[in-house]
């Protein structure tokens, strides 16, 4: 799969978002930010219908078709906020890799990048 400006990544909501933050609609995509990537995965980005009301923490994991999840991220969305960014994307056991040199590993990443299918998005509220 390229990547292209203006490609999303479909999201598969859990009972976990609406736990989590009361009437929010779930969010259908996120947007990738082809010009900046982490290690061959590029940056996303979305954004909340509302304002959030509390600091929250979200987890990102990234699936395959089989629904085996291959990527993981986290950011902080801050109380009055609506915008976040995962700039910190890595693909699940890539440490099995720490032998091989960084572009080895970049080439894998990317391979494991361009099978992604959907991700899913875990909402936790933080304590300020």
């Amino acid at each position: 799969m390229e990547d292209k400006p203006g490609f999303t990544l479909p999201i598969r909501t859990t009972s976990k978002i609406g736990n989590a933050i009361r009437g929010l609609a779930p969010l259908p995509a996120l947007g990738f930010d082809t010009e900046r990537d982490s290690a061959g995965i590029p940056w996303l980005h979305g954004e909340f219908p509302v304002v959030l009301a509390a600091r929250m923490r979200l987890t990102l994991r990234i699936h395959n078709r089989a629904g085996i999840p291959m990527i993981e991220g986290h950011t902080i969305v801050e109380a009055g906020q609506r915008t976040f960014m995962f700039s910190d994307l890595r693909p699940l056991g890539i440490e099995a890799y720490a032998h091989v040199s960084e572009a080895e590993r970049e080439q894998v990443t990317r391979r494991i990048w361009s099978r992604r299918a959907y991700g899913t998005l875990e909402i936790q509220p933080l304590s300020t």
